[in-house]
């Protein structure tokens, strides 16, 4: 098995420098200097594989570092000014085993996940399924094991934990996590079903696991599984099973059916980008009946010239593809504020002092919320697919890149603000029902702060489009710069959460950061868009 793993983790230190080489050549400047025949210099592979492969042992314990601290430590000293801060360490050990064990536990199998260095070994290089499962799976729990040990004594002790109690949930979270992955595998065997595919079943889990995991911070008599987890006999309980786990997997006999319903999306593989490519086009596919006479009837455009001429009859053609997302959004959040009303209503009812909702607590939430139910990314790429992907090849579209993008962004804009009338509405039906107080200042800086993000996140997609235009024919997303600007935004989002600020001053600070966004959006598009705005 030691040369089974000698050749796993030659594969990934390669793999790792490949993608290393790969992304430096994207960078301006730097990127004009790495020439592609750095691939085939295997002395210089061979002298920084040993400096990869420290980087990948070290990346475990850094990785459960941040980890434990953005989405646990973080979340838990961010409610110091609650009533029931006083127990901080059973909020981080309820957090952490509702997210490691629960939603974890469902969402990955290592051993049925699609993997580029599972089809790698087992399908190109012939390596045994069952040997390739047993060497994967063993580094895999080790280092999860060793990783998650100095992580959980820095958090614990700090809390004012005891080590044993961290060194026990190190234990208990990598026994839990082999026992799931023989799960996983009984019952693929058992049914056919490969859990881990199953989106629905598993972002179902993912929604319903983080709220069940925060809702203590902000409830204080929901129960947590603390006491329970750290019992002495659940641990060694958990512990007995996770390490009967490790024995029926060692046993286990039929790893080739598991590797290849893993790998089966992989079989047309050296033609990967083809395939691909059909997938993100299908996404953006119209409808037909868009091209109707009927349709078409149904919005003259006549009375536009231009540009706008142009766009509207886009937006005429493709209504189905524009306004899908946008009426789904509206339907989501009608639904669930209805739903979410009459359970505010029932609960205040038959426990009035359980829940007391307030239009304050709701702001930090509004950028997380807004981020995923306003529409953009999925509108640029259809505008690149069915129109920009012809039209910038040509001079004259990008030199008026400005103009275009005045007119996409009205157009948007205007979507994006009735998603934001609809959500205003939702939280504030579900205030009332709770029993909160709406006919006061937070209700006006409520609507303003959501109508104030919606318009943020429009600008942001668009703009981010026009400068750094991430699209290439296949629609693949290749501009690494695209991926930095839209990860520190969602970055600040998650902090918003847990940095919460006054009502008055967190609208003040999101129409600032509107209007200064929106004044260097329009000065950059009308002095570089002529330039960015092109087929990659």
């Amino acid at each position: 098995m030691l040369r089974i793993l000698s050749t796993l983790l030659a594969i990934r230190t390669s793999s790792a420098i490949n993608l290393f080489f790969y992304y430096l050549q994207k960078l301006p400047l730097v990127g004009k200097a790495i020439k592609s025949t750095v691939y085939a210099k295997t002395d210089l592979k061979r002298s920084v594989s040993a400096l990869v492969f420290a980087v990948l042992l070290l990346w475990s314990p850094v990785s459960k570092l941040l980890y434990l601290y953005v989405l646990v430590y973080l979340p838990v000293t961010a409610a110091n000014e609650m009533s029931h801060a006083d127990e901080p360490l059973q909020l981080f050990i309820h957090i952490f085993a509702v997210i490691s064990f629960l939603v974890a536990g469902v969402s990955s199998a290592n051993v049925l996940e699609p993997k580029r260095e599972k089809y790698v070994a087992v399908r190109l290089m012939r390596m045994s399924p069952q040997l390739y499962m047993h060497a994967a799976l063993s580094y895999r729990y080790i280092v999860f094991l060793v990783g998650y040990i100095p992580a959980l004594l820095v958090f614990v002790l700090l809390l004012e934990g005891t080590v044993l109690q961290a060194v026990m949930l190190a234990v208990s979270v990598a026994a839990w996590r082999v026992l799931c992955e023989y799960v996983h595998l009984k019952l693929f065997e058992k049914t056919g079903i490969v859990l881990v595919k199953q989106l629905a079943v598993v972002w179902l889990v993912i929604g319903a696991g983080y709220i069940a995991a925060y809702l203590p911070l902000f409830l204080e008599k929901f129960p947590t599984v603390e006491p329970v987890l750290m019992h002495w006999g659940v641990q060694l309980l958990i512990a007995a099973l996770g390490a009967w786990a490790a024995v029926q997997l060692a046993r286990y006999r039929h790893f080739r059916e598991a590797v290849e319903a893993a790998t089966k999306r992989d079989d047309p593989y050296l033609n990967v980008r083809g395939m691909v490519a059909d997938a993100q086009k299908t996404s953006v596919q119209a409808k037909e009946s868009d091209y109707s006479e009927e349709a078409l009837r149904q919005e003259p455009v006549n009375s536009k010239e231009g540009y706008a001429y142009l766009n509207e009859i886009f937006f005429t053609r493709h209504r189905s593809l524009v306004s899908r997302p946008f009426r789904k959004r509206l339907a989501i959040i009608a639904a669930a504020g209805i739903v979410g009303s009459i359970a505010m209503f029932v609960m205040g009812r038959i426990q009035p002092e359980f829940l007391q909702l307030e239009l304050k607590m709701l702001f930090a939430f509004l950028p997380i919320a807004l981020s995923f139910l306003t529409v953009g990314e999925t509108t640029c790429k259809a505008m690149f697919y069915h129109c920009d992907i012809s039209l910038t090849r040509y001079s004259f579209y990008r030199s008026a890149a400005y103009e275009h993008f005045l007119i996409r962004l009205r157009k948007m804009i205007g979507q994006n603000l009735w998603i934001a009338a609809a959500l205003g509405g939702a939280l504030t039906l579900a205030t009332f029902a709770a029993g909160g107080n709406i006919l006061q200042w937070d209700a006006v800086l409520l609507w303003l702060s959501i109508a104030a993000i919606a318009v943020f996140f429009t600008l942001h997609h668009l703009f981010l489009y026009y400068i750094f235009q991430p699209y290439s024919t296949d629609l693949n997303m290749k501009n690494p710069l695209y991926f930095v600007v839209a990860m520190a935004v969602s970055a600040v989002c998650g902090f918003a959460v847990f940095f919460p600020i006054p009502p008055a001053v967190f609208t003040s600070v999101v129409i600032a950061i509107v209007i200064v966004y929106f004044a260097v959006a329009i000065a950059a598009v009308r002095k570089y868009a002529h330039k960015t705005f092109r087929v990659r």
